[in-house]
């Protein structure tokens, strides 16, 4: 799969400068080595530099932010020293996304984020990229981006991951050691324990944790679930408190078990937690390895509401012979 980086104002205004933090510091030979990492496999890279004229403070950012910072021509304005020798490829942006950027990165079938900083122009971007292109793999690697504060870049986190937007995070042997959940889509859909087959309460509480593997880590509302799991009915008191019901179930199934931390849950909404999950589609798309069934053609077969991602799998093996 063709793969870009992009890389968000890694600008010495951000790091060192006027805006500069200690957490945007830190983060420097992360980015360095991904960069390095990335060209050296043939991925191509594009940076982003946040723009500003000397008549900043007039305008509408500069009277709600009064820190003049990457005023162009300035120190401030240049990429920090240590990733200019990489930046052949810069896009200049007046504000916090960029309109432009869609364009540069349209061929790609994976968008890879990085940068500065989360809360602001890292999530405006990732969103803007989002909303042109919802079938692309967009992500975030969490361990080369700061935010203002470390709570408002751990905010922008979760709220793009929200969004359906990949979030890597730095890998951890004691938590990866710890990855009890394995998820077969390849086929029929299977969840194991342990290495021990789970069976579910019920058909529908399994066909609901398998929606959630197919979402990736993206949110859905009780609404979204009652459309998937009964597709011709209206979505009445009944089938409301079904679909309550269901959630109940998946959830003690889970508890019983010790797991149930691998669905996030928030008001009207769930997500599977994808990095404690080990499952054959994650690795799939992300290119990795595993001991898993290779993909045949067919994915998680028990379920007619999968055949569109099991078509935009076909897609991905026969033009990337994978």
């Amino acid at each position: 799969m063709q793969k870009i980086l992009v890389v968000i104002d890694m600008q010495v205004d951000f790091v060192s400068g006027s805006l500069g933090t200690k957490e945007a510091v830190q983060i420097v030979p992360n980015v360095c080595d991904k960069v390095e990492r990335e060209l050296q496999q043939g991925t191509e890279v594009i940076f982003t530099r946040d723009t500003h004229e000397e008549d900043y403070l007039e305008t509408q950012e500069g009277r709600k932010l009064p820190v003049k910072h990457c005023i162009r021509g300035t120190e401030g304005w240049n990429l920090v020293p240590e990733l200019l020798p990489f930046a052949e490829n810069i896009i200049e942006k007046p504000t916090f996304g960029s309109v432009e950027l869609p364009q540069y990165v349209k061929d790609a079938d994976v968008i890879e984020v990085v940068g500065l900083c989360t809360d602001i122009c890292v999530i405006s971007n990732v969103l803007l990229l989002k909303a042109h292109f919802p079938e692309k793999i967009i992500q975030v690697d969490s361990a080369c981006c700061a935010g203002v504060t470390v709570e408002s870049h751990r905010n922008a986190l979760k709220a793009m991951k929200m969004c359906q937007i990949d979030i890597l995070e730095e890998p951890d042997s004691e938590a990866a050691s710890l990855k009890r959940v394995t998820v077969q889509t390849f086929g029929n859909f299977q969840v194991y324990i342990d290495g021990e087959p789970v069976q579910f309460s019920r058909s529908k509480s399994k066909e609901l944790f398998a929606f959630l593997i197919d979402r990736r880590g993206g949110g859905v509302t009780n609404a979204e679930i009652a459309a998937i799991l009964f597709e011709d009915k209206e979505y009445s008191r009944s089938i409301k408190n079904q679909v309550q019901t269901i959630i109940s179930q998946l959830m003690e199934g889970l508890r019983r078990f010790g797991v149930e931390d691998i669905i996030v849950r928030q008001w009207n909404s769930l997500a599977i937690d994808t990095h404690k999950v080990k499952c054959d589609y994650f690795d799939f798309l992300e290119g990795k390895d595993n001991d898993m069934l290779p993909f045949a053609g067919e994915y998680m077969v028990n379920y007619s509401w999968a055949e569109y991602t099991n078509g935009y799998l076909i897609q991905m093996k026969e033009k990337y012979n994978l």
